[in-house]
């Protein structure tokens, strides 16, 4: 008797809160699974495909999942939502819970897997031990190492930092690149020129991170989203 093993499609709706996802995650997404291709319009997903929209920021992305799983509903094309989003000064459960119930009140037709960047994007990028000053030149850099040494302690745990007024998602955006800049002259972050972390090297460090010191566990949302 022959067995005809059929290819399992997946085809993936992702919608990202801010801009830096959609420079980074395509990089991170080829890593994590090679066989995941991007298209840019709905037209054009056909198997192992995966769209990309970004909504701009909070409040928006809500917004912007609704169309989503409009575009879902209307289509037998996906077969996965993902949703990426920032847990900023909410705890991770606060923010996990929030999308989970708006999910469930839409009635979500497919699959969903949500990211939930603990508590920025940057954060996760701040566990890279190859990029935590160990003697900073720069003053500032010297007085957040003081404050929160990245090497020692979990990203995730970075505190807001009132004297500052920042945040602590716009802490770890000041900081991120403060540390990438004292690398090198040539090196620098943005939420719009990000390359840096699109490395695959920059990639695997973070997932060391994660493994070995169990820091920035919200980081295994975005590889369990992609497989």
């Amino acid at each position: 008797m022959i067995l005809f093993i059929g290819v399992i499609r997946m085809n993936l709706y992702v919608v990202v809160e801010g801009v830096v996802e959609t420079i980074v995650y395509p990089d991170w997404i080829s890593i994590v699974n090679e066989d995941l291709k991007k298209v840019s319009y709905l037209d054009e997903v056909v198997d192992n495909n995966y769209i990309l929209f970004s909504a701009g920021g909070y409040p928006n992305v809500f917004n912007v999942i609704d169309s989503a799983v409009e575009d879902i509903s209307e289509s037998a094309l996906f077969d996965r939502l993902v949703v990426a989003m920032d847990a900023e000064s909410f705890s991770y459960n606060e923010r996990y819970d929030e999308i989970y119930n708006h999910l469930l009140q839409k009635k979500v037709k497919v699959d969903f897997k949500i990211i939930i960047q603990n508590p920025c994007f940057e954060a996760w990028a701040l566990g890279n031990s190859g990029i935590a000053p160990r003697n900073p030149s720069d003053e500032k850099l010297k007085k957040y190492k003081r404050i929160f040494d990245i090497l020692r302690k979990d990203p995730e745990t970075i505190p807001d930092l009132p004297e500052e007024q920042l945040n602590k998602a716009q802490f770890s955006y000041e900081y991120l690149k403060l540390a990438i800049r004292d690398k090198g002259q040539h090196l620098h972050y943005s939420k719009n020129s990000p390359k840096l972390v699109c490395h695959p090297k920059y990639f695997s460090s973070l997932k060391e991170r994660m493994e070995k010191k169990n820091h920035i566990r919200s980081f295994n949302d975005f590889i369990t989203a992609f497989i």
